[in-house]
């Protein structure tokens, strides 16, 4: 006596055309796509960003301020120990050193930090210019709140 169970190519099928009518009966208001695309765009682009000047800060093409070979020196310490044996600068203050490679370095990663803010900013002209409010206030609190953030206003006391 033999037992036939259906080929698992078969179940593998029937699960993937569920997945596709569920998916299928998903709809994105064109405010989600544009947010989705400003994030995977940028995000991208900072990625890249982080990437090239990686490889700028590695060839030492823009005389860093603490070399390459010297940073296994600082892995073991933290960010504190850190700033005081290389006298790196805190806060924005970096933005001064960005001719040299160790701080060019930051470019990419300061981008990374906006891009939710870019995302956001579009939201909130289009829930403007939709006269919703109540969407525009909060994601306007949202912006002012990381851009607070980001600018040292908001601080953790730590």
């Amino acid at each position: 006596m033999s037992i036939q169970t259906p080929a698992p190519s078969s179940n593998t099928q029937s699960a993937q055309s569920e997945e596709d009518i569920i998916l299928s009966n998903v709809e994105v208001s064109p405010e989600q796509d544009r947010y989705a695309t400003i994030l995977l765009v940028c995000s991208w682009t900072g990625i890249c960003v982080m990437a090239i000047t990686f490889l700028l800060y590695m060839s030492g093409s823009f005389n860093p301020l603490v070399e390459p070979s010297s940073m296994p020196l600082y892995w073991s310490m933290n960010v504190h120990q850190y700033a005081q044996a290389t006298h790196a600068p805190t806060g924005w203050a970096w933005l001064k050193l960005i001719n040299h490679g160790d701080y060019l370095n930051l470019v990419g990663l300061a981008f990374l930090g906006i891009v939710s803010v870019l995302g956001y900013s579009s939201l909130f002209i289009e829930y403007l210019r939709k006269k919703d409010l109540p969407y525009a206030t909060m994601v306007g609190l949202e912006i002012l709140v990381i851009v607070l953030a980001a600018s040292g206003v908001l601080r953790i006391a730590g």
